[in-house]
């Protein structure tokens, strides 16, 4: 063959690769269009690019609709896609995937929708979002009710199929986190971290939609109107499951920081006629499965107030410098040890308050041991809640209280011992902080100043829990009972 030959031979070899390579790169530019269309729901898109050379295709302001979900993003970059197993495998393996600025909707789900049989597989080594946003709606138009700013996410080795346990190699920053809790009250958090299973939230927030007056207009009964403010919020080794077809969150240990919650109830409003259940009924039948082995609670505080009259303010109980050790916090039935809880308080103006608490999860009778003390407590500390709640006030000291107390969903009974000394009840007139004298003097007819300092005697506690009441309300009636028969009055 002559030289001339086969220059003309190798040239048109070169023409004919080049046509093929660029039919090759019109056929994958047009099945991405139809897997845009058919798979993502695009409605509008541009400048499709596609490299085959490079191995590379991007396209941008692509905008989705389906029943599910809608949004838009503004890049989307792929890159490392495997052909081979594509066009023999029917699989699609990809090195990386990034997501430019995408803000996505997710809507209810259409039961009556029919799914889609196919099977392909998928794998992305490498998933990327950058400034991305996501939310959930119940309608295109309604406001969210989660809604979450994403500023980067690195996520590898996605699979088609993967189970939420899966899912161990990652690295998401959020802020601007909102969460809808229920007609009154939303959550909100200023940043969220989560990289591998450690998880750290800051500047954690409850809010209710509506201030206090307008609250209690909206409640159709007696509601608490929560008030939480969290610093720091840490998990170790959070693992996110599913287990019996519910979801299943595993932690080691648990971290809550520098809480500061306000619980306010207003008693003029209508009683709740719905029965209360104790905690362990609570996490026995509890949407999802827990597991954390250990919270702490640090340096918190936690605040009631409570609305009786129309007029002037809340009665106000206050525990300051809250810590707290939770173990075994679970609800799941092969685990043999219950959740235990120790914690340590400053009541009101520094009172020392300890609590030791423990409850079996899956005891039907929902049997429950709580035992603790008070320290030295003067009256005047009680008088945030005694002068608005009962027009009243204490004066003397208070130098020990100890109870131990057991029960289960009927009755509470136990022991309590209280020692006193020059302790007296003061009940006031409508005219602000006077003392009415004549009852205050029968009132402290019936309180034993005679007893020695550190004397105290020991009291057998009985009483029924009524069942429209919470565990702490069980808790306090315990205590009152107790307070009644060691000073001798009602």
């Amino acid at each position: 063959m002559s030289k001339q030959r086969k220059v003309i031979w190798i040239s048109a070899g070169g023409i004919g690769i080049v046509l093929l390579l660029l039919l090759a790169n019109l056929y994958v530019k047009n099945r991405i269009e139809q897997r845009l269309e058919s798979k993502v729901g695009a409605s509008d898109y541009k400048d499709l690019s596609v490299n085959i050379f490079l191995n590379k295709f991007s396209v941008e302001d692509l905008k989705m609709e389906q029943d599910r979900f809608a949004g838009n993003v503004d890049k989307i970059s792929v890159s490392g896609i495997s052909y081979y197993k594509y066009l023999f495998k029917n699989e699609v393996e990809i090195d990386e995937l990034e997501l430019g600025s995408p803000q996505v909707s997710l809507f209810p789900k259409d039961t009556s929708a029919k799914k889609d049989s196919a099977t392909q597989k998928v794998h992305i080594k490498n998933f990327r979002i950058e400034d991305g946003s996501f939310s959930k709606k119940s309608a295109e138009t309604a406001a969210a009710s989660i809604y979450a700013h994403i500023p980067t996410a690195h996520m590898r080795n996605l699979k088609s199929g993967m189970q939420l346990s899966d899912f161990n190699s990652y690295d998401v920053e959020m802020d601007t986190v909102f969460l809808k809790m229920n007609s009154e009250h939303y959550i909100n958090a200023g940043n969220v971290s989560a990289v591998n299973g450690e998880v750290k939230i800051s500047d954690f927030k409850i809010r209710s939609f509506y201030p206090r007056n307008e609250f209690i207009q909206k409640i159709p009964y007696e509601k608490d109107h929560i008030t939480l403010d969290v610093k720091a919020i840490t998990l170790d080794s959070l693992n996110v499951g599913k287990r019996k077809d519910s979801l299943y969150l595993r932690n080691h240990e648990m971290t809550i920081s520098g809480a500061e919650l306000t619980i306010y109830r207003d008693k003029q409003v209508r009683d709740d006629p719905r029965e209360k259940a104790l905690y362990s009924k609570l996490l026995r039948e509890a949407p999802l499965l827990l597991n954390f082995e250990k919270v702490l609670v640090e340096n918190s505080e936690i605040v009631y107030e409570e609305q009786v009259k129309p007029e002037g303010g809340p009665a106000i109980v206050r525990f300051a410098a809250v810590n707290a050790n939770i173990n075994n916090l679970h609800n799941i039935r092969e685990l043999k040890a219950h959740p235990k809880i120790t914690a340590n308080a400053d009541f009101m103006q520094g009172t020392p308050v300890n609590i030791d608490w423990t409850f079996p999860v899956f005891d039907p009778q929902d049997k429950f041991q709580i035992s603790g003390s008070f320290g030295r407590l003067e009256g005047e500390a009680l008088d945030p809640f005694l002068v608005p709640s009962m027009n009243a006030r204490a004066r003397g000291t208070v130098n020990d209280v100890y109870f131990n107390f057991y029960g289960n969903d009927d009755i509470l009974q136990g022991d309590y011992r209280m020692e006193y000394e020059n302790f007296k009840i003061e009940l006031l007139t409508k005219e602000k902080g006077k003392e009415k004298s004549f009852l205050s003097s029968i009132a402290n007819l019936f309180v034993d100043n005679n007893q020695e300092p550190d004397e105290g005697e020991e009291q057998d506690v009985k009483v029924e829990r009524n069942k429209h009441r919470s565990f702490w309300n069980y808790a306090w009636k315990g205590l009152r009972e107790g307070l009644i028969d060691a000073v001798g009055q009602l």
